[in-house]
Formats: C-alpha cells, sequence, structure tokens
C-alpha cells in the first residue's frame, strides 16, 4: 500500500467514526395543536429535545402552565413543545384548552349538543343534549371554526351555535346589589328568647302560657311564667326560653333552628330580567297573604310577619339581601322598627311619588310623631300588599296608615 493511499483510508476511517451514530429507531411524527392548549406540570418536570433526549441542564417547576402548539409521538410516547426544541413528557403533565374565563351560559330553546376536544379539535361525544334554556358555570373557552365553545365539566364543551352568555339584570354602583346565589341566615340561628326579643318564637311562647299578640314582645311577664315554668320542670329557673325549655313546653327541636333559619328561596337566576326580580318579590309576599301581623317576625309563609318583615322576605325572593335587615335581626332587641332603616338606606333610592310604579316600596309616619313606622310594596300606583295589624292583606295606599312618608325603589 502506498504511503498516499494509506493515508486516505486512515483519514477516511477517521471521519466515519466522528459522524453521529445515533439513528431514531422510529420516525418523529408532530402535529400542530388544534387551538390554544395548555399543558401544567405535575411535579418537577424533565425536558427533553425533538430526539428524545434528555435535556441535561433545565427542568420545568411543579404545578407550572404551558403554552404548546405542538405535539410529537417518538418511540411511541407522546410529548407537547412548549420553546423550541423542548418537549414535555405526556405523562407528566395534564393538558387543557382554550383560556381560563368564567361565567354563565344559558341553553337555546333547541336544547345544546355535548363536546369533548383533544389535540386535533373538538368533536361530538355521544352523550345526552343538554336541556333547552338550562343554565350552566362555564371556566375556559375556546374558539374553533368560527365559534365560541365553553368548557362546563370536565372536557365537556358547550359552543355558541346552542348557547349564549347569560347577562342578567343587575342595579347599577351604588344600589342594593342583586345576588344569583341563595342567600343565606344573617345572625345567629337557634337565639334564646329573653326580655325585649320579638318575633315567630315569642309569638308562640306567649300563645303557650295565654298571652295576648297584639304586641309579641317577651316582657317581665313572660319571663316570670317562664321562671315559675322551669321550676316546676326541674330546669335552671332563668325565665330565659333556650333550646331545652323550649322542648319542655312542647316545641321540635327543629322548629327553634327553623324559624330563625328560613330565608326565601330565591326565585331568580343570571338571566332574569327586572320584571322578573320584581315579580319574585311580589309572589312572595303574596305567600303570605292572610297570615297574622306578628311584630318583629320575618319567618316562613307558615307565620304570620309584620310589616317590615314581609318586605325582607319578598326582597331575599328576589335576590336582594338588605343586610344589616335581616330576619333573624329583625326579633333582636330594639329592632321592631325595621321599616326606619330600610327608609334611611341610600342604597334604595328615593324617587318622585308620581313615577311610583309596581315592586316599589312606599312608606308612612306615625301622625302623632312624624317617624317612619310603615311599609308596603306597590302593585300598582294605588295598591300595596302590606303587614297591618292584624293581617297581610291587600290594600289601598290611602287607607289611614299614617302619612305617605315617601316611596323608594328596589330596582332601577
Amino acid at each position: 500500500m502506498s504511503k498516499k493511499f494509506k493515508i486516505a483510508f486512515v483519514c477516511g476511517l477517521a471521519l466515519l467514526m466522528m459522524s453521529p451514530q445515533s439513528v431514531k429507531a422510529d420516525s418523529t411524527n408532530t402535529s400542530k395543536i388544534d387551538s390554544q392548549a395548555i399543558v401544567s406540570t405535575k411535579s418537577i418536570t424533565k425536558l427533553y429535545t425533538e430526539n428524545g433526549e434528555l435535556i441535561q441542564n433545565r427542568k420545568l417547576g411543579a404545578n407550572t402552565a404551558w403554552v404548546t402548539d405542538q405535539k410529537m409521538t417518538y418511540q411511541g410516547q407522546t410529548y407537547y413543545r412548549v420553546a423550541t426544541d423542548e418537549y414535555l413528557e405526556a405523562n407528566d403533565v395534564t393538558i387543557s384548552y382554550g383560556h381560563a374565563e368564567s361565567g354563565t351560559i344559558v341553553i337555546n330553546g333547541w336544547g345544546g349538543v355535548s363536546f369533548s376536544h383533544d389535540d386535533n379539535g373538538f368533536y361530538r361525544n355521544g352523550q345526552k343534549n343538554f336541556s333547552a334554556n338550562s343554565l350552566w358555570k362555564y371556566d375556559r373557552v375556546d374558539k374553533s371554526d368560527g365559534l365560541t365553545y365553553y368548557r362546563i365539566g370536565n372536557n365537556i364543551w358547550i359552543n355558541s351555535n346552542d348557547a349564549t352568555t347569560a347577562v342578567g339584570y343587575q342595579n347599577p354602583s351604588g344600589w342594593l346589589q342583586i345576588q344569583n346565589t341563595q342567600i343565606k341566615p344573617v345572625g345567629n340561628v337557634g337565639y334564646d328568647l329573653y326580655n325585649g326579643v320579638e318575633g315567630v318564637k315569642v309569638y308562640l311562647v306567649r300563645r303557650y302560657f295565654g298571652y295576648s299578640n297584639a304586641h309579641t314582645i317577651y316582657d317581665g311577664s313572660v319571663a316570670a311564667s317562664v321562671r315559675s315554668f322551669q321550676a316546676r320542670r326541674g330546669l335552671p329557673a332563668t325565665g330565659i326560653v333556650n333550646l331545652a325549655t323550649w322542648e319542655n313546653m312542647g316545641f321540635s327541636e327543629s322548629s327553634w333552628y327553623d324559624i330563625d333559619s328560613y330565608v326565601a328561596p330565591l326565585e331568580t337566576n343570571q338571566i332574569s330580567t327586572r320584571s322578573d326580580h320584581i315579580e319574585a318579590m311580589i309572589n312572595q309576599a303574596y305567600k303570605y297573604l292572610g297570615q297574622t301581623w306578628i311584630s318583629g317576625a320575618a319567618s316562613s309563609p307558615q307565620y304570620g310577619v309584620d310589616c317590615s318583615g314581609l318586605v325582607t322576605q319578598a326582597l331575599y325572593a328576589s335576590g336582594i339581601n338588605p343586610a344589616p335587615v335581616s330576619a333573624i335581626q329583625h326579633a333582636q332587641v330594639g329592632n321592631e322598627w325595621n321599616s326606619r332603616m330600610l327608609w334611611s338606606d341610600d342604597r334604595m333610592p328615593r324617587i318622585n311619588f308620581n313615577n311610583r310604579q309596581r315592586g316599589d316600596l312606599i312608606f308612612y309616619t306615625d301622625p302623632s310623631t312624624g317617624l317612619i313606622w310603615h311599609v308596603g310594596i306597590l302593585l300598582n300606583r294605588d295598591t300595596m300588599i302590606e303587614s297591618w295589624p292584624y293581617a297581610v292583606q291587600v290594600h289601598s295606599i290611602y287607607s289611614g296608615r299614617g302619612n305617605i312618608a315617601g316611596v323608594k325603589r328596589v330596582f332601577a
């Protein structure tokens, strides 16, 4: 072998040995993800190149979210691209589509088709259609083929062909705001009865001892009767009605709490109109029609109420929480005249008397003192539903309830 040929052979062999030797066992398949997708790491997560090689000097933190635009399959394993030539293994992440956005949708009148989403886009998942006019909360939004998709469950989506975002009526800023979830009791459910307390539980105790309920208040006479009763039953003679005394009188434990905790069921939702809220308020008031007037009472239609108690429960049904006025607060010492608190609440603006309409609150003053002492709910310009001694009734606004102080509006 000549010296020249020998050098060429050795150089060629060296070049061959220096060439890359990694040969892909399987072909690499990549595909574009057909929408915005987010992968979230389950723990501290390794990164790989498009050749499936581990990147030694870089990892991603746990519970971090990354936009991905491409899915890669290499040697049977799926990866998601999060940067140029940086991929996460599918087993290390969870994937979600679209962007975070919350709200409520209402299904159109023909019902709604259920979709799911994978890396190729949206597809009908075969689940039962959603009922017409039903409401659903969504937490993510995506777009595809000109349609908006709303995620309402675990990979369950509805599109804008079958649903619209629910935009219900809301009062302006500064007014009492409308709530679209059930209002909860405000105050101590299961309160004891003592001097000065009023309301339904006091009404029942006074009746138990044979006292008149012309004015339902826990007074010295009631306290004396309670002490005597407690002594006879071997109970601490405190003169205060607690649960043990209540049950010894023959009343149930459940009634002790239920009377206090009643809040009218919400009769409106996220797509209710102003008119819907007004009608919900009036419908709740009508449930008390014919019930007795009870001072300081604002419980369920099973019992009587007074004027402001009637208004309070009517407001609850329409999505209005007038706190600090509440059904429980009304029965506590010194809160009989909640009509005065409602009158002074600037979140219900006073309006011109000539502009009064259905759903407004009309207030009256005591002719002898000039103080607010009565409130009713207008059914029309000249008629109201009210609780006035001694029953809940429908009456003319010009009916000897005192002097008309003015009209306030609940719904703008």
